[in-house]
């Protein structure tokens, strides 16, 4: 049987679809009706009353409010007390990806718009986006390049439909390159931490503590950031009886970094042979910190190959310009002379 919960809950966004489509096609139709009433007063020469005229542009007018109240009161609420704070851009955009989200992508299927869970996880900004917010900032990549398309109609004159649907196109996936760069920055992040947070837990487990309290300490202790967040969730699986194998092996699913993943299986392979974990921290926190140091020297030495491109477009050019400019004066003053 199906639950009564899930028939109203399908009853109601039966409902909700409706209204939203009926307030879509009445706020159409008075636009159609609203551009045609101003063309037969163009036409009429002031022989239309003027009562009948305000009547038809009050009811115009009334019925676009109506419509218009419809739609924004279609919008669901989102309680953002248990949400990471919106980014300044994000929040001045943030009502209108509601407004998205309640009309458009709550009767997309699922299966379309989830997924990019894995993706938003994998950035670590499931506490401050939903794949629905997500897929809803697509939309609204697009609608903004069609709008910019409509202005520059009214501005100039000029619209191609082929080349506007192919930058609706480039720009949904704007969404997308910028979760890739988030994720960059977090896996950037991670990796610069990692030795130091790997220092801590390893004092203390040599120390005599457990690893539920060095990780504790770590968090106290530790620099802010993603890894920190991470290890915070380690901990209340940890607290919450989950077995230690799973909690890790569910850490290495989230991050989805190689050096953690080795990380992951050092202390799963040590819990399951019974071993001290203390050698296995330590030689993780070296390996860490080493490979730490290679990466600075691979970008040291890959600094040079990328100034060259800065050079031969800006740098060499100006100079060129100064010398043959000094060979010039004196050209022209030995002529002179």
């Amino acid at each position: 049987m199906i639950p009564a919960r899930a028939i109203l809950r399908d009853t109601k966004s039966r409902r909700r679809m409706m209204w939203i489509i009926g307030s879509v096609l009445a706020l159409a139709v008075l636009i159609l009706l609203g551009g045609r009433l101003l063309e037969i007063i163009a036409q009429s020469n002031s022989q239309i009353p003027y009562l009948l005229i305000g009547l038809l542009v009050a009811l115009v007018v009334a019925g676009g409010v109506y419509g218009l109240f419809n739609l924004v009161r279609a919008v669901e609420r989102q309680p953002r007390e248990y949400f990471d704070p919106l980014p300044s851009g994000l929040r001045r955009i943030w009502p209108l990806v509601r407004f998205a989200d309640s009309t458009i992508v709550a009767f997309l299927p699922d299966k379309i718009v989830f997924r990019s869970a894995p993706r938003i996880q994998k950035a670590g900004l499931q506490y401050l986006i939903t794949p629905r917010d997500f897929f809803a900032l697509k939309i609204l990549s697009s609608v903004f390049v069609l709008l910019f398309s409509l202005f520059v109609y009214v501005t100039i004159g000029v619209f191609r439909w082929e080349i506007t649907l192919l930058a609706m196109l480039i720009a949904s996936f704007y969404p997308d390159l910028w979760l890739v760069e988030q994720g960059k920055k977090r896996q950037k992040r991670i990796l610069k931490d990692l030795p130091v947070y790997l220092d801590f837990i390893t004092l203390m487990v040599e120390g005599g503590l457990n690893l539920t309290g060095a990780i504790q300490i770590a968090v106290d202790k530790g620099p802010e950031g993603p890894l920190r967040n991470e290890f915070r969730i380690i901990l209340r699986d940890l607290r919450s009886g989950m077995p230690r194998t799973e909690v890790f092996r569910r850490f290495g699913e989230r991050v989805a970094m190689q050096e953690l993943r080795s990380l992951v299986t050092a202390i799963i392979q040590s819990e399951e042979r019974g071993g001290s974990l203390a050698p296995v921290l330590r030689a993780q926190a070296e390996q860490r910190r080493e490979e730490r140091f290679l990466r600075a020297e691979k970008a040291a030495l890959e600094a040079p190959v990328k100034l060259l491109a800065p050079l031969v477009m800006f740098i060499f050019p100006i100079v060129f310009l100064v010398l043959a400019f000094v060979i010039y004066m004196k050209y022209v003053q030995e002529v002179q002379t």
